[in-house]
């Protein structure tokens, strides 16, 4: 399993952010190969971190190649106060192996 962490600081309300999410961000993502998982978490006030689990390496690469240019494009990009911070790699232990 591959992890991918984004910190996002934003200038849109979370819950609207988690609003879109459930209703077009997860069915957008959980179809594409080797999604297995996504979190959004409220850090705070204007600070989310999403934590994405994928199948590969390869298979996250091609889920920011796809999701990236559009539903985050559209729904998270024009509201970042600045750069995110992005962290991947592969998942060493977890309750689910």
């Amino acid at each position: 399993m591959y992890a991918v962490v984004n910190h996002l600081y934003l200038n849109k309300p979370l819950e609207q952010l988690a609003d879109e999410m459930r209703q077009d961000g997860l069915p957008t993502i959980s179809k594409l190969p080797g999604f297995r998982d996504i979190h959004l978490v409220k850090a705070g006030d204007d600070h989310a971190v999403v934590i994405i689990f994928w199948e590969t390496e390869a298979d996250a690469q091609h889920g920011a190649g796809s999701f990236g240019p559009t539903w985050f494009a559209k729904h998270i990009a024009p509201f970042l106060t600045r750069e995110q911070q992005r962290s991947t790699g592969p998942v060493i232990a977890s309750s689910r192996e």
